[in-house]
């Protein structure tokens, strides 16, 4: 029976370069819960491989938070589940929003690391993070776009 999760490792995956003379970098979560692959080519990192200062495991031990480049993300170790705090969408024309990620009506509050996260993205088995991910991200392209058109 497992107890208390942990984190067991981290693998960085290089992706090569993002931007002219700035590599990304991927991420595997290794857990005694679970492994978490799907950021293994999402671009995390940034110009560096050092991922010390965008991990953090909270007090209770059942969350990690991601503060990726693009996104922050908070894992449930013991659900094996994924949420999005905070957003970039980039829209067409170079538009991008930096958001709180808000898609549906479940609401989370998360006290356990060191400020409170509220959370308006559901927590979603990660094998279906990215459909659900994505289906957020294109909404909210179409919302971006029609407010332009509408100026």
């Amino acid at each position: 029976m497992k107890t208390e999760p942990i984190l067991e490792s981290v693998i960085v995956v290089p992706l090569g370069e993002i931007r002219m003379g700035c590599d990304a970098y991927g991420l595997i979560i290794n857990t005694n819960f679970g492994n978490f692959e799907q950021f293994a080519k999402t671009p995390i990192l940034v110009g560096t491989d050092d991922y010390s200062n965008c991990i953090q495991h909270s007090s209770c031990r059942k969350y990690i938070l991601i503060r990726g480049e693009f996104h922050v993300y908070i894992l449930n170790l013991i659900d094996q589940t994924i949420s999005v705090y905070k957003a970039t969408i980039r829209g067409e024309s170079g538009v991008w929003s930096e958001e709180q990620a808000i898609y549906g009506k479940e609401k989370y509050h998360i006290n356990s690391f060191s400020r409170h996260y509220y959370l308006q993205f559901p927590f979603v088995h990660k094998q279906q993070f990215y459909s659900v991910l994505a289906k957020y991200e294109a909404l909210r392209k179409e919302q971006i776009n029609v407010a332009l058109n509408a100026m």
